[in-house]
């Protein structure tokens, strides 16, 4: 999971955790306590949105879990890692990008160029999002050394990308939370 994320996530709901007390301790009724619904569901969206996705690496598959889809990616189909963005994982056909792990922004990567050389360590990388001490250069590296040893173990196939299926799979309990809490925000919001 990104740390990005985990700090964006952490202050959205100290924000919220602020208004929700300030919104209980001020005057104004039922309709104050309305706007703890909304709340809730902002904070319920930070979690979905910001802190479920995530990258799992098992002998087996890539498992890629997105906000709305995860999908599982046999070492068999994956065919390139790019970190230009974010990591994305491409498979015959689609490219899989990993929200959980996203490029540094210029500044990061800056800052981490600067570090690596004062370090006097030189910059193996060929783009900022592939630099460790990254959530895509990280989660990339993890990628890329298991494929290498379980290509070198000979536990993967060449040649057969196009026949592998990818499994592709929405997220029903992401997806409720997000029409749940517009649906009972919005219905908080009209009957106060």
């Amino acid at each position: 999971m990104s740390r990005f994320n985990r700090g964006i996530s952490v202050a959205v709901w100290a924000t919220l955790l602020l208004f929700a007390v300030s919104s209980v301790w001020l005057p104004g009724g039922p309709e104050r306590s309305a706007m703890l619904v909304p709340l809730a569901a902002i904070a319920a969206f930070t979690y979905v949105g910001l802190w479920l996705p995530s990258l799992r690496v098992s002998d087996e598959a890539v498992t890629v879990r997105n906000v709305l889809r995860t999908v599982t990616i046999p070492w068999n189909a994956l065919v390139h890692v790019d970190t230009k963005y974010n990591l994305s994982l491409h498979v015959p056909g689609r490219t899989v990008n990993v929200f959980a792990a996203p490029a540094p922004g210029t500044v990061t990567a800056a800052r981490l160029a600067r570090r690596s050389k004062r370090e006097g360590r030189s910059l193996d990388a060929p783009r900022p999002g592939d630099l460790s001490g990254t959530d895509s250069g990280d989660a990339a590296s993890l990628v890329r050394e298991r494929w290498a040893e379980l290509q070198h173990e000979g536990r993967i196939e060449a040649g057969v990308a196009d026949q592998t299926p990818v499994a592709i799979r929405w997220n029903a309990d992401a997806l409720t939370v997000l029409l749940g809490g517009i649906a009972v925000s919005a219905a908080a919001l009209t009957l106060f």
